[in-house]
């Protein structure tokens, strides 16, 4: 009798003793934090990262390891990194080949003169293709370096008759010049011609050559996802109807 108490105790002071042990585990493992590399600012794109750019916060380090796998936790892992896309202020710089180029490769991606070479950030099978646009074309010269447009191209049929329809949908607005405002002053602004970049594919490229020399060309700024849409040919004699 006295040995079964005693084996029932031993048990119970056992599994008291377990559960304290993985409840203190759980609660110690609640208070340890880790190191995440963050931007100090807003990074742009085709930008060397630089030690200023960075800073270092504390965080909860069981959420961190399911939630950013690829962290950084030493800031001199990432200087001289080239980023590929914008990193807002803020948010974690990780060791991801889509948001960075790493250090070690960055030597590739720099000219001789020391700048950064943008074209070895174009995919092998994306193209720049450059149109000079009339204010009314180009959204009033209102567009910015990613921003995503429709082109709209227009021309005359062989019985004389104008019509438009849709050449390119979201094409990716990959530069756009830019004008000092004072040395436009004395001009008027819609006989100003603006040089504006978008990444198409080889396909777009030959359309976009055609229509050029055929007819002309206006962009539409897009704010959607992506999203296709089928549309008409609009001519000339539908607009009188």
């Amino acid at each position: 009798m006295f040995a079964k108490l005693s084996w029932r105790l031993i048990l119970i002071l056992g599994s008291a003793g377990l559960i304290a042990y993985l409840t203190f585990q759980y609660l110690n493992s609640l208070q340890q934090t880790t190191a995440v590399v963050v931007s100090d600012r807003t990074i742009a794109e085709q930008t060397e990262i630089t030690e200023e750019m960075l800073t270092t916060v504390n965080v909860e380090a069981s959420a961190v390891e399911t939630l950013l796998p690829n962290r950084v936790q030493d800031p001199e892992s990432v200087i001289g990194a080239i980023t590929r896309q914008e990193i807002e202020s803020g948010k974690p710089v990780l060791l991801d080949p889509e948001q960075i180029v790493f250090p070690e490769d960055a030597a590739e991606y720099v000219t001789a003169s020391g700048n950064i070479d943008s074209s070895e950030f174009i995919p092998d099978e994306m193209r720049l293709y450059t149109l000079a646009l009339s204010p009314q074309a180009a959204v009033d010269n209102s567009l910015q370096k990613g921003d995503h447009v429709d082109v709209v191209y227009t021309a005359e049929d062989g019985q004389g008759e104008f019509y438009s329809r849709m050449l390119i949908q979201f094409a990716e607005v990959y530069e756009v010049e830019s004008y000092n405002e004072d040395s436009l002053a004395d001009l008027a602004k819609d006989s100003t011609v603006q040089h504006v970049t978008l990444l198409v594919n080889p396909q777009e490229v030959v359309a976009l050559g055609n229509a050029v020399e055929n007819g002309s060309l206006s962009l539409a700024l897009n704010p959607s996802n992506g999203e296709s849409i089928d549309l008409e040919i609009i001519r000339e004699s539908t607009l009188e109807s």
